[in-house]
């Protein structure tokens, strides 16, 4: 990676790996003034040179005496350092705090000169969706629990000032703070925005500045820190004699006089910042508000990786900012400097061209190959560097414990009882008050299952509550996943890789044994990694046939030492009985490990539960931590059956409506009984022309638009019962009739013509007829394909244009094709390093398409031209793509956690784990 030592503006790194002289590139990495130097610079090299041979000012007295004058603060209250870098060590080890509240994204020297003094870092997460900006109600809950909060004004990359409301309650003196302004310059409200003159009047507040960014010289190292006196004296005490050298000195002095340049500055901030970020977005990028001279973008649109994209930039001899190693920032981030008019020109022909190389992956390294080449080793895909997250190793011997994170536990008195969706609550909320939080999930069954960016498969729920902590999931969250694929047998996948298909008495008596050392292992490591660890139980700790081998409930708890919630359902009924009668099943030892009860999905007035709440606590002597209210279209994916079974019995998800209004889409799903990965037609659900419904039978067929066939853990037998219930039939006459039907994954493979199975992968069926729609044969392979997949189709796009698509795939079986046909998806695989191929197969016009991409109805753009299609064929005008699934679900992420914390105490709930959330962080 060219940001080897931790910085952009490397050209010695860049020269090495791309073998141009360092004259050669084009540096968009570093965020220098492209201006500059001002002409002071050449006339104090060219005139003083001669005086390096005597030492420089030892208290820096002509620049100290310009730079008070500059803020109108006391020359006590300023010192001169060898760049921001040395200062912001300085005044780290002057303050020593033991918790610093850290804004995520941020720079990443904050975090290294906290861990070199031992301190602790607790996060303050900007939200993506709000433009990354900072707010004031964070940065005072983060006061509250922290020693010192380090933030950048601006913030550095994202490029955003600090709000007004914040500058002025820090300006009140009277939170801890570091204030870094190192590119406050390029901001015309410089002089109104500063803290300069706040912290020369207050002990607690320090502000950092830089002079290397506005007037371009890197080279010579120099910034300065405004303090009240006292902090001052005790930063010169720690630094280095002769820090600033004579020419630095010099320099210094004299750009401070070059108005001329300031003024030039900012007028070609303004007008330059403005047009690149127009052409930026105009690529199809993500682009981020910027308050000074540089841009923040996200690739996540393309599907792209930023490191292949650096790779793919660098060799055309222009440098990019590798984004995702600012912690918060996952693997689509980069960052670019606003240049020259003709440099920035350069820049977007130069992104034009990568990207389109990547993406259509034409000869040389495909865009997955290139972000496998440039990934640091060790790395995520986020930039993170959470140990063993690619591929889990046992534990390392070492001399001394390792501290372990402490964690808490969600058991159910039931399935279903809510216990994944709390635990994601609990995620969102841990990571909002400042934690690095994971889920973990020790042994799970369910047939939705997530793909983890190094291409192993786990449980759906803990991929969605990894997303609620916005890191990267990892196997060690989910160690074990059970596939149900037919009565009392179930695919055992172990680390993300199919272990072997096992009845439910030998899974129990000959393989959990082994799978204890999996779980322990797994979880140390994710406590080793993170500051919290939220584990969710499995169906009910009171299944006293199960107690002896457990490995999800109370043995677990036990091991990870975790203080334990018990979770009911109100919605079943008995609620006070299912709680009492848990309890009273569990031994003394495991009773003393629950530290309180959780009321869900009350509907209703709270207050008429008050008389029962008083009952259970007296006869318990146990808390009701809290009563939380049913929350309604959540928007969040479920993770098996019985939660679909419990939106079908709501009615969310109902039969055929002979009251559907003209300008509405009937989408049918065929319900396989071993129905996987659901969360495919999520979206559908939130189409405002859509209605979405399930159907089982000949009978509920009806008279749809469009059909969708899904994934299935079984395509053989699922295929059998279409036979078997008469859909195949249904579904042929609607295909020949000209209706719209989609295939995804075991869909797909049913709709072709054979399905072999020689090696009884799936079945004892050795061969089988399929439902003939598609020129396709599929065989089925005993090794599983688990990868990310991204790339572009023309498939109902304007003619000339693609849509990029991203997705997921999980199957067991290989397509080959009997006659030539269109595939409507070229994909390729970054995580896999694999060059890209063609997917799935679509008749001629577009009616009829299948493609392994779970998740293909994720992708915005392209899911609203199909169903503009589909309208079109019924004679409806086309609608916008109004709903953008991710944001929608990010934004339920925090809807979640906003509804779970205003009803439950966590206070005590903190408490239960040893946080403080003022200035102690765990005791």
């Amino acid at each position: 990676m060219l940001e080897r030592y931790g910085h952009g503006g490397d050209l010695w790194t860049a020269a090495e790996a791309f073998g141009k002289p360092r004259e050669r590139f084009v540096d968009f990495s570093s965020n220098m003034n492209p201006l500059g130097p001002p002409e002071a610079v050449g006339r104090i090299l060219a005139k003083q040179w001669q005086e390096v041979v005597h030492y420089p000012d030892p208290a820096v007295r002509e620049l100290t005496g310009k730079l008070a004058a500059k803020h109108g603060v006391p020359v006590e209250c300023v010192l001169v350092g060898n760049g921001a870098a040395e200062l912001i060590d300085l005044a780290v080890r002057v303050r020593r705090p033991r918790v610093t509240g850290l804004v995520r994204p941020s720079f990443a020297e904050y975090e290294e000169a906290v861990e070199k003094i031992g301190g602790r870092i607790t996060d303050i997460p900007l939200d993506e969706a709000n433009g990354f900006t900072l707010r004031l109600a964070d940065v005072q809950a983060a006061a509250g629990r922290c020693d010192l909060l380090f933030l950048g004004h601006p913030n550095n990359p994202t490029g955003r000032l600090l709000p007004d409301d914040v500058v002025q309650a820090l300006a009140g003196g009277q939170i801890p703070a570091i204030v870094d302004e190192a590119f406050l310059d390029f901001c015309p409200r410089e002089e109104e925005l500063t803290l300069a003159r706040a912290a020369a009047q207050s002990p607690h507040l320090t502000v950092i500045r830089s002079m290397t960014k506005f007037y371009s010289i890197p080279g010579l190292r120099l910034g300065y820190a405004v303090a009240h006196p006292q902090q001052i004296r005790e930063m010169k005490r720690l630094q280095v004699p002769w820090s600033v050298n004579a020419l630095s000195q010099w320099i210094g002095s004299a750009v401070l006089e070059e108005r001329e340049f300031a003024r030039r500055t900012l007028e070609w901030v303004k007008e330059e910042k403005e047009r690149l970020r127009t052409g930026l977005q105009s690529l199809g990028l993500t682009v981020y508000g910027s308050d000074v001279n540089f841009v923040l973008f996200s690739l996540r649109p393309l599907g792209l990786d930023v490191r292949a994209l650096q790779a793919a930039m660098g060799r055309r001899g222009i440098l990019i900012r590798d984004a995702s190693l600012f912690p918060g920032l996952d693997e689509t981030y980069c960052r670019v400097a606003v240049k020259l008019r003709e440099q920035n020109e350069a820049l977007l022909d130069g992104l034009r061209q990568a990207i389109a190389e990547l993406l259509e992956a034409r000869g040389g390294s495909t865009a997955g190959e290139e972000a496998a080449a440039w990934r640091p080793e060790g790395s995520l895909s986020s930039g993170g560097t959470v140990p063993h997250a690619a591929c889990p190793q046992p534990l390392p011997a070492a001399s001394a414990p390792m501290k372990l994170a402490p964690t808490f536990m969600l058991q159910g008195t039931a399935s279903d009882v809510g216990k994944s969706l709390l635990t994601t609550a609990l995620c969102r909320i841990l990571l909002q008050d400042g934690l690095r939080v994971a889920p973990f999930k020790s042994q799970n069954m369910s047939l939705n299952s997530y793909v983890t960016p190094d291409g192993k498969e786990i449980g759906r729920a803990q991929g969605m509550q990894a997303d609620a902590c916005r890191i990267p999931a990892t196997t060690d969250m989910n160690p074990i996943l059970l596939k149900p694929k037919k009565d009392m047998v179930s695919q055992v996948v172990v680390h993300g890789k199919p272990y072997r298909d096992l009845d439910a008495r030998t899974y129990r008596e000959k393989y959990l044994p082994e799978a204890e050392a999996v779980v322990k292992e797994a979880l140390a490591r994710l406590r080793q990694a993170y500051d919290a660890v939220v584990i969710e139980g499995a169906g009910s700790p009171a299944e006293v046939n199960l107690k002896d081998r457990d490995i999800v409930n109370m043995r677990l708890a036990g091991w990870a030492d975790a203080p334990v919630l018990l979770v009911a359902d109100i919605d079943r009924g008995g609620v006070f009985a299912s709680l009492v009668g848990t309890l009273d099943i569990l031994s003394p030892e495991e009773r003393g490990r629950v530290k309180g009860f959780i009321i869900n999905k009350f509907r209703g007035d709270v207050t008429l539960l008050t008389p029962g709440i008083e009952w259970l606590e007296k006869r318990t002597g146990k808390p009701v931590l809290g009563v939380i209210p049913y929350l309604p279209q959540l928007g969040l994916e479920d993770e098996d059956s019985a939660s679909l079974e419990r939106k079908l019995a709501e009615g969310g998800l109902g039969r055929a409506d002979p009251a559907l209004s003209e300008d509405m889409l009937d989408v049918a799903v065929i319900r396989l009984p071993r129905l996987s990965n659901f969360t495919d037609i999520d979206p559908l659900e939130y189409e405002r022309d859509v209605r979405l419904r399930f159907v089982d039978s000949a009978e509920t067929f009806g008279s749809p638009d469009a059909v969708i066939v899904p994934g299935s853990k079984n395509t053989v037998d699922d295929l059998l019962y279409l036979r078997g219930c008469g859909l195949d039939r249904k579904l042929l006459d609607f295909a020949e009739g000209g209706g719209w039907v989609t295939g995804i994954c075991a869909g797909y493979q049913l709709l072709g013509e054979k399905l072999l199975d020689p090696n009884a992968v799936e079945s004892d069926q050795p061969a089988l007829d399929g439902l003939g729609l598609f020129p396709t044969q599929t065989v089925f392979a005993a090794e599983k394909r688990t990868v990310r997949a991204a790339g572009t189709t023309r498939l109902y796009a304007a003619p000339g244009q693609k849509f990029a698509v991203r997705g997921y795939e999980i199957h067991m079986g290989v397509t080959s094709f009997l006659r030539p046909v269109d595939h409507p998806f070229e994909l390729s695989y970054p995580d896999a390093g694999a060059g890209s191929s063609p997917d799935g197969a679509v008749c001629a016009d577009g009616r009829l398409w299948g493609t392994y991409v779970h998740g293909i109805l994720h992708n915005d753009d392209f899911r609203r031209a199909w169903l503009n299609r589909i309208r079109a064929a019924k004679g409806l005008e086309p609608l916008p793509a109004e709903l953008r699934f991710q944001e929608r679900r990010e934004a339920a992420f925090d809807r979640l956690a906003a509804h779970v914390r205003e009803h439950l105490d966590m206070e005590r709930l903190y408490e239960m784990i040893g946080w403080n959330k003022g200035r102690e962080g765990f005791q």
